[in-house]
């Protein structure tokens, strides 16, 4: 035994629960172990470790910690992945089945848990991997739901919902409207019109209607006409599969998921879950969330289901470590309320149903209101938070995050709302849906985006960027000029910092770091922005230095406020378009009336600069200039190292140096060396 482990027990999947937890005579669950950690500590203090050695552990119920579990700063508990081997701890039950022929491709097998209500399930994993319910359009795997045949307008129009034999019970899944996210309804029935009757579509908070184009439905037997598609027949407990050629499902490991939450840190505000690790396990197959109920958070777009993988919720100086989290249902991890000194790192998401990371506060600690359309007649001047039910001081580091949002559209890599001083750094970001970062309000600030690699986002969704934020605060919405900058750092009272990161975005029109509608007290500086740009909207005293930015749009000046206090300076801006800079909604600005502190030192680098268009501002740089703007700024090549193998860094020789223009590392962005090869 490693000499800096002090008691230890272990766990296995042959192990037994009369065993004394030993490594030669281990336990054989999970439960087992932690109850033996709870009374170990009556007659210890010393750290204590428990290790899971490799192989599969179905869970019937999520493992619950509470503050009778805790650990100490001196004598933490450690649940962790013995040596080399992996844990697989999951949310489903394995059946075993006989399978016989339908008809058609068609296999079937009889459930008889199913029929007796005693098992109910929404996903289904055959040889480890996600299976499709039966559905219309069919799924298209190398697309995402807009660019592909995944989707379709007919998914719902009468003549084919009336080759339905019973509908009732079918899912739809769509974008909104406005592509802000995506809506989730059951069928409830059929009218005297034919028309499908539905219930949900509460997932975004804005009054939002399902896309005419984008849209499937599932869950429908009619349309199980596809490989790996299948359908349950709860009513007679029959599972219909389609296999794909080649495999043999006398063979198959076929799973069934069960739980929405395989892990949950639950103290009390007076006891919280303290200095407890989980380290080095696969966690797998959570159950849907979709269509729970979906908490609206403050005026933000997002509307959430407050659930996760693990979970945990009043905890304090806790760690989720070297974990890979494959196929959830819904979120990876979420961090509700009162949280303190959290630390997700070194983690691996994929296919998961919504997002990977959330931290997420409550309502009760906010000055601001709750609702979307609710301006404050009135706002208190209080600044920050009134209760401290809010994640804090908390730490998302060096996770690889990719092709998550599966079914949820409104999700993230790492999304933030109603929280302080949240660190996410060297997190590498790709193939989803919507934003890789994502912040919902301003409330409360202090956060640190650094070093993080986003790429390959807003594949779906529209109108943001990879990264997005939210300042629909106290501030937003009034109309007298002078109180709504008094009140627009009481929610975003700390100065939330982008540095740093490398965000790169091809494809459809993105914003790029999508400062959106009020968002306040930012500070952006050293980040290479690569095909997008950076966007100002409606907020105060962004300070935006130091940027790289290469693409078509520069720069976003939109809906500004005069008197934003902005501070826009030494950036390198190369113009792929025809454009500089795009105000749009704005007053001609004038000596008593300016945009922002400060629009200077800057360096553009442009196809033409006599094409200089500052839209319904000015017509030529010189004009421009002449209201005060740019008036040191300078045209010419930047004369970057090397550019096409990702090395933006400035020659000595580069005019941009003149400015004070500063290099910055180009090597740091994103995960470093992972511990786990998943």
């Amino acid at each position: 035994m490693p000499r800096n482990y002090h008691l230890v027990f272990y766990v296995a999947p042959n192990g037994s629960v009369q065993n004394p937890g030993t490594k030669d005579n281990p336990f054989a669950t999970l439960e087992h172990s932690r109850d033996a950690v709870r009374n170990a500590k009556k007659t210890t203090k010393e750290p204590i470790t428990v290790f899971v050695r490799g192989g599969i552990y179905y869970l019937t119920e999520p493992i619950v910690f509470t503050s009778e579990d805790s650990g100490t700063k001196d004598a933490p508990i450690t649940y962790a992945a013995y040596e080399d081997e992996i844990p697989i701890i999951s949310g489903a039950a394995k059946l075993n089945l006989k399978w016989s022929e339908y008809k058609d491709g068609i296999m079937q097998a009889e459930i008889p848990a199913v029929k007796e209500g005693k098992l109910a399930f929404t996903q289904l994993f055959i040889n480890g991997k996600r299976q499709h319910l039966a559905r219309y359009p069919n799924y298209n795997d190398p697309n995402p739901l807009i660019t592909g045949p995944g989707a379709s307008s007919d998914a719902l129009n009468n003549e084919r919902v009336k080759q339905w034999a019973n509908p009732v019970g079918a899912l739809v899944h769509g974008l909104s409207s406005h592509r802000w996210g995506s809506l989730h309804y059951r069928i409830t029935g059929i009218n005297d019109k034919g028309e499908v009757q539905l219930e949900g579509g509460d997932q975004i908070n804005r009054n939002s209607v399902l896309h005419d184009n984008f849209r499937y439905v599932e869950n429908v037997f009619e349309e199980l006409d596809a490989p790996n598609e299948w359908y349950l027949d709860a009513k007679q407990g029959i599972l219909y599969y389609m296999p794909p050629e080649g495999m043999d499902l006398a063979e198959a490991k076929v799973e069934a998921v069960m739980l929405k939450q395989l892990f949950e840190f639950r103290g009390s505000m007076d006891a919280p879950v303290r200095h407890i690790t989980l380290r080095g396990f696969t966690i797998a197959h959570t159950a849907h969330t979709f269509l729970d109920k979906y908490e609206p958070l403050l005026r933000g777009d997002w509307s959430i289901a407050r659930a996760g993988a693990v979970f945990s919720e009043n905890a304090e100086d806790c760690a989720i470590e070297d974990c890979f989290f494959d196929a959830m249902g819904g979120n990876g991890v979420f961090i509700s309320k009162y949280n303190r000194r959290i630390t997700v790192s070194g983690c691996k998401f994929t296919e998961a149903g919504d997002s990977a990371i959330c931290l997420v506060g409550d309502v009760s600690a906010v000055h601001s209101p709750s609702t979307w359309d609710n301006h404050i007649k009135e706002p208190v001047q209080t600044p920050g938070p009134k209760n401290s039910h809010y994640p804090a001081n908390c730490l998302i580091h060096n996770n690889l995050i990719h092709d998550i949002g599966i079914i949820g559209k409104q999700t993230a890599g790492v999304f933030i709302s109603m929280a302080e001083e949240i660190t996410v750094s060297h997190n590498t970001i790709y193939n989803i849906p919507r934003a890789g970062i994502c912040i919902n309000d301003g409330c409360w600030g202090g956060h640190i985006i650094e070093y993080n690699d986003i790429f390959s986002t807003v594949r779906e969704t529209g109108d943001h960027g990879p990264f997005n934020s939210w300042g629909r605060d106290r501030h937003w919405g009034i109309d007298d000029q002078k109180l709504r900058k008094s009140l627009s750092r009481l929610d975003s009272y700390k100065t939330t910092i982008i540095r740093n990161n490398r965000f790169r975005h091809h494809g459809s029109h993105s914003w790029g770091i999508d400062l959106d509608d009020g968002s306040s007290n930012y500070h952006i500086y050293n980040n290479l922005c690569l095909g997008m740009s950076i966007k100002l909207r409606e907020g105060y005293y962004r300070t935006v230095e130091n940027n790289i930015i290469v693409g078509p749009i520069p720069f976003a000046l939109h809906c500004w406020y005069p008197d934003s206090e902005d501070v826009i300076t030494r950036n390198l801006i190369v113009v792929t378009g025809n454009e500089v800079y795009e105000p749009i909604n704005m007053l001609t600005p004038t000596d008593e009336n300016r945009w922002g502190r400060l629009i200077d030192y800057n360096l553009f680098k442009t196809s033409d600069p006599d094409k200089f268009l500052v839209k319904n501002v000015a017509d030529s740089l010189e004009v421009w200039c002449k209201k005060g703007y740019d008036r040191h700024s300078i045209y010419g090549d930047p004369l970057f190292i090397d550019p096409d193998n990702g090395d933006f860094r400035v020659k000595a020789n580069s005019p941009a140096l003149e400015l004070g223009f500063k290099n910055f590392p180009m090597t740091k962005f994103g995960v470093s060396e992972m511990k786990n090869e998943y």
